[in-house]
């Protein structure tokens, strides 16, 4: 059985965010792995979220591929996220 390769996934996102909820069950469902950092415990994260969305913290903002090859997302739809997934495996 061949296993799918998935690209690095990393989730900016806070607290009680009902769209950062919504896409980590949304990859957790599907056993997407990824990796979470939370704006409200890291400064940086929270600066560079910042940056990437015209000066708003906007979560869920998930970065698909790596430095030299991604797809940045900020709240994402499921159908959106599984979209940009794809174009990245």
């Amino acid at each position: 059985m061949n296993q799918i390769k998935y690209p690095k996934i990393l989730m900016y996102s806070r607290d009680l965010c009902s769209d950062c909820i919504r896409s980590k069950a949304f990859l957790d469902h599907n056993a997407i792995p990824y990796e979470e950092i939370n704006i409200l415990r890291d400064e940086r994260a929270k600066t560079l979220v910042i940056n990437l969305n015209n000066g708003k913290a906007t979560v869920p903002t998930i970065i698909i591929g790596d430095e030299n090859n991604n797809i940045i997302l900020s709240e994402p739809s499921d159908t959106e996220l599984s979209i940009a997934i794809s174009k990245m495996s």
